[in-house]
């Protein structure tokens, strides 16, 4: 196969990948015009959790994620964080929450936000993933409550 051949093979079989991981799940078979937006934002101060706000429903993710910060600013928290999102219009959410205490003898309160719109359970499982994810020093082991169960 000539040089400028294969060029231009490669470059077909590339091209469609680029751009299907630059449209990330807008990609997806749901597609952009049925996406809803669902966020969970944290507030924190020096690596403790001190609320968490929610939104869901919203047009998009962005528009959640504004909507749980600008609630959690309006409670007089400066620090939020989004913490999980979803773009599916309808689905569960579930957060849960956890004390606990680090190596270091902090007391510490995290929260977990998991998204599904398969079921509660696959849920809660999506926020004990979160939950570890930006929380090193919790183990299973000293356990969590659900403190928010929501289908929109």
């Amino acid at each position: 196969m000539p040089s400028k051949l294969k060029t231009f093979h490669t470059l077909l079989v590339f091209l469609p990948c680029v751009i299907l991981t630059a449209n990330g799940q807008a990609a997806t078979a749901v597609g952009p015009l049925t996406t809803g937006g669902a966020a969970c934002v944290v507030a924190k101060k020096l690596g403790d959790s001190l609320a968490i706000e929610w939104a869901t429903g919203e047009p998009s993710v962005a528009h959640a994620i504004e909507k749980a910060k600008q609630a959690l600013r309006i409670k007089g928290y400066e620090y939020v964080f989004p913490q999980s999102n979803s773009n599916n219009p309808h689905g569960w959410m579930i957060i849960i929450k956890t004390q606990y205490r680090t190596y270091t003898g902090r007391e510490r309160t995290s929260y977990g936000c998991g998204f599904s719109n398969q079921s509660p359970a696959s849920a809660e499982s999506n926020a004990l993933l979160n939950l570890r994810t930006y929380s090193w020093g919790w183990k299973e082991s000293i356990g969590y409550e659900v403190i928010k169960k929501h289908q929109y």
